[in-house]
């Protein structure tokens, strides 16, 4: 028995192999996919030269392209029965957003660790979605970067 009522669980992935053990942790809180939903959120595409601004982004294909490409990722990994959805904007607005549209009682999400520095230059997505979720988020930390750093740790001292 949990500590929380699990509704729905959300899941955002970028289409990494961490992400999915995501969604395996996901699959054994929920007992199953019926419940889970995968997220993927691509960035605004926004002209940043002046040149650029002459090159139209066809979104509709974009979202297409990536729905599919998304798809086949969770096909061929196993979860091919999971629902999903591809999202544009911010990751960290869209992805709680999405949860909370959809009565999410929780949403899991991996970390990728990048440290301090990667982390205030590029900012962090689970950082945002801790923040903004109004269901309790767990974060899953890449055990093998823990490793190497609890290794390089030990090699210091």
């Amino acid at each position: 028995m949990t500590c929380f009522q699990v509704r729905m669980i959300v899941v955002p992935t970028d289409m990494s192999e961490f992400s999915l053990r995501a969604i395996e942790v996901a699959g054994r809180i929920a007992g199953g996919h019926e419940t889970i939903h995968v997220v993927h959120v691509m960035a605004v595409i926004e002209p940043i030269e002046p040149e650029a601004a002459c090159v139209v982004v066809d979104e509709p294909m974009r979202l297409e392209q990536t729905r599919k490409q998304l798809g086949e990722f969770l096909a061929n990994h196993g979860f091919g029965d999971v629902k999903f959805e591809v999202l544009i904007g911010n990751a960290g607005t869209e992805i709680t957003e999405y949860a909370a549209g959809v009565g999410a009682g929780l949403i899991v999400i991996p970390s990728h660790g990048r440290g301090p520095i990667k982390r205030l230059l590029l900012g962090s997505t689970t950082d945002r979605v801790v923040h903004l979720a109004q269901c309790p988020v767990l974060v899953l930390k890449d055990e093998k970067k823990l490793a190497e750093r609890k290794e390089r740790i030990a090699e210091i001292k």
